[in-house]
């Protein structure tokens, strides 16, 4: 009946609706409808579009929808990254985003590209999958959405700074005018850093007028977070195909749960996309990209491509080599891995060589040129991470910092682990039949990049805990992988029914952790993995007991009423696959409870200790210098500590940067790459260390302190300032400034002059 297909096609177009609502409904809680407007327009016709025209071109497959337009959408960001890259030395950084037209414009009048690039996909997912993935989709937006919404807009209460996203926002900021880019809150300072996502920011803010406040803290994230979750669908597809749960449930893995904790007192490290994607805006990206390169990755060694698909790589590979440092290395090791299984077989894998020589030399390229030869102090040092993780700080019994626990890293570990196991326990599947997919080049090339990126992020240490981004980066493969281990268990039941069979596990896994935890709460010591007075450890064997436990009984549950209803399958496979879809389900159940409760934002009173800026007088006077100076117009500042305590110095003051858009003199000097040399040298905190050049600093603050003619004739002929930014919240501001320059613009704690 001709009415089926198009009652399928309703259904499916209204989840793309009700996602579209969600995406909608999260950005105007602190952004305008025509910047909502002007930033969805972009993405559809200025990214989206054309890189799903040069997918199709491309990729001589067409699979479905959902990894056309996710594929595309970050062929699009790929493309636009590296045209801005290539136009900002020439001045073009405004018009970057016309690189679309001629994309279009070709393919509208060339016959055989237009008749490819329409051609009807091959395998469109059913009605039910598209709701899966939509809902999938749903739960990472609304879940990092809804604390976005609840907490004030940004920039207009100090209580809520978040100086690692204002550094985000002034790197953007000299991304629109600087090339090379530079470190704007320390005038000359340049950045090497994977900066790429900076970039791309600039064009979009190019493109679309939307500020960079906006798209950085309020809207950017969401349709590049959309895109990389769709594509983890597309990802698992590649190695569980035909399933209609299997790629759904790895969105969800990747991006809410892959983490089981069973201390209800103590929060294990969530490796959840949930966790650092937001504040992460290169993660964001990084993750993103790594899904698309695993997935063409995948093609071309199954031999399922063309030459097109070749130069499509290598292009993602080129815009991924600086968007995140670790995305090139992970993808490295897993065509590494099939080059030295293909061989242990008497097989030489032509096209793994090719990538990994083609991928080396952008990395080393990359290395140079992007991160200019530094490594911010990454190093081998194995195990560390444990002890700067976990429950080690709750468990050390050593009071020297500089002197290792090791009793405490082994179960700081053995804790880390376990949780991420159980979340990701497909892939205990995987070590059981190696006979299978050792002869697939696809699923050896993935299990090389998730066993590089955990490896990696316990083998080496970075003074900011930056090791644990290789296990990030590899986490959307992580869970394809565990998710498509199960799929292998349930396949082999050749049950229709089977899709029952994996809802329930999963959510008897939710209910054995609930369970688990409540018992664990209420006995008195457990689940509180402390130090006694006497030295010894209490509550940390107990609830994973209780946990594994439990899903040991619905494990079992599950399995006698499967076989009680006569369904298809041996007692034992599906024991095993109930057993791993449950612990699976029980990494749901502390994301699962917190979208369920309305988030409560406590701030807390203002006070020393906390924030120092920027009220929204404040940010309103750095956006006024935006609108009245010239990009090129230099400006001191006496604010320099987003927190001043007896520690000292928090050195993360990046917003008068952010959002003036304009180069500081000395504004903070954290995250550069003098203070990473210096803590990689020393081993201090990057947050504490002083000002290396102190002679700068010192004319810079007395300008403001103990102004005369003299100090401020320094200013402007030895450093080049036009104007100053005087916070009388940092330091006190001379009242004689307004004898030697002019007052412009005046808040009570914002004063901004202009020096003659």
């Amino acid at each position: 009946m001709p009415w089926r297909p198009i009652g399928s096609t309703v259904v499916k177009a209204a989840a793309g609706v009700a996602l579209a609502w969600l995406v909608i409904w999260l950005m105007a809680a602190h952004s305008s409808s025509h910047d909502i407007v002007s930033l969805l327009r972009f993405w559809i016709f200025g990214i989206t579009l054309p890189g799903t025209l040069l997918w199709r071109l491309a990729s001589p497959f067409r699979h479905n929808l959902i990894e056309d337009f996710a594929a595309g959408s970050l062929v699009g960001v790929s493309v636009l990254i590296l045209v801005y890259l290539a136009v900002a030395p020439l001045g073009g950084q405004r018009w970057a985003w016309l690189w679309a037209a001629p994309v279009l414009i070709v393919v509208a009048v060339v016959p055989t590209w237009r008749r490819r690039c329409l051609s009807r996909v091959e395998r469109p997912v059913s009605p039910l999958t598209a709701w899966l993935v939509a809902i999938a989709c749903a739960a990472p937006l609304f879940h990092i959405g809804r604390y976005r919404i609840a907490n004030p807009a940004p920039y207009t209460d100090a209580r809520s700074n978040v100086p690692d996203m204002a550094f985000h926002q002034a790197l953007a900021a000299s991304a629109k005018y600087d090339v090379p880019l530079q470190a704007p809150y320390v005038n000359g300072e340049r950045m090497d850093y994977h900066y790429f996502w900076h970039q791309f920011t600039a064009a979009t803010s190019w493109a679309t007028g939307v500020d960079l406040t906006d798209l950085i803290y309020n809207i950017g994230w969401i349709p590049l977070l959309l895109a990389g979750c769709a594509l983890i669908y597309a990802l698992t597809d590649r190695v569980a195909p035909g399933s209609r749960w299997a790629g759904p449930l790895a969105i969800a893995i990747a991006s809410i749960a892959g983490t089981v904790d069973a201390y209800p007192a103590v929060r294990l490290p969530a490796e959840s996309l949930i966790n650092y994607d937001w504040g992460s805006p290169t993660q964001n990206l990084g993750g993103a990209l790594i899904t698309l390169l695993a997935l063409i990755g995948i093609d071309l060694l199954r031999g399922r491509s063309g030459p097109g698909t070749w130069i499509l790589f290598l292009v993602i590979a080129a815009a991924a080599s600086g968007s995140k440092a670790t995305v090139l290395p992970l993808i490295i090791c897993g065509a590494g891995l099939v080059l030295v299984i293909r061989l242990l077989y008497g097989r030489f894998a032509k096209g793994a060589l090719l990538i990994a020589v083609m991928l080396a030399g952008l990395f080393m390229a990359a290395v140079v040129v992007v991160f200019g030869n530094k490594s911010s102090g990454l190093a081998v040092r194995p195990w560390i991470t444990f002890a700067k993780f976990g429950i080690y700080p709750l468990i050390s019994q050593q009071t020297d910092a500089s002197t290792l626990d090791h009793t405490a890293m082994w179960f700081s570990g053995i804790t880390m682990c376990l949780g991420l196991l159980l979340g990701s326990a497909g892939l205990l599947v995987l070590l059981g039949t190696t006979g299978r997919w050792f002869r697939d080049p696809g699923m050896i090339f993935l299990v090389g990049i998730a066993i590089a990126g955990f490896g990696a992020s316990v083998l080496t240490d970075q003074p900011g805990g930056s090791q644990l981004y290789f296990h990030r980066t590899a986490i959307p493969i992580i869970a394809a992988l565990a998710v498509a281990g199960t799929w292998m268990l349930v396949f082999w039941f050749a049950d229709r029914r089977s899709g029952l069979l994996v809802f329930v596990s999963l959510l008897g896994g939710v209910g054995a952790t609930a369970a688990a935890r409540a018992i664990t709460k209420a006995n008195p010591g457990e689940g509180r993995p402390f130090l006694t007075p006497d030295g010894h450890l209490t509550g940390l064997i107990t609830p994973w007991v209780w946990t594994i436990g439990f899903l040991l009984a619905v494990t079992a549950l599950i399995t006698v009423l499967w076989k009680l209803a006569k369904r298809r399958g041996r007692p034992t496979r599906i024991a095993m696959a109930s057993f791993v879809l449950a612990a699976m389900g029980a990494g749901f159940f502390l994301p699962v409870q917190a979208m369920t409760h309305t988030p409560v934002v406590d701030l807390g009173p203002l006070a020393d200790k906390g924030p120092l800026g920027p009220s929204s007088t404040q940010a309103a006077a750095a956006t006024w210098l935006r609108d009245h100076t010239a990009p090129n117009e230099l400006i001191a500042t006496n604010a320099h500590c987003t927190t001043k305590n007896a520690a000292g110095c928090d050195s993360r003051h990046f917003w008068i940067a952010a959002l003036s858009e304009r180069h500081v003199l000395v504004e903070g000097w954290g995250y550069t790459n003098t203070i990473n040399e210096l803590v990689a040298t020393t081993g201090l905190s990057s947050n504490g260390l002083p000002f290396w050049d102190e002679q700068k600093l010192e004319d810079n603050d007395r300008a403001f302190t103990t102004p005369t003619r003299d100090n401020l004739r320094l200013l402007k002929t030895k450093y080049g300032v036009h104007w100053l930014y005087a916070d009388p919240t940092q330091t006190i501001v001379s009242p004689k400034l307004t004898t030697y320059a002019t007052l412009r613009y005046k808040t009570p704690d914002a004063l901004i002059y202009e020096l003659p």
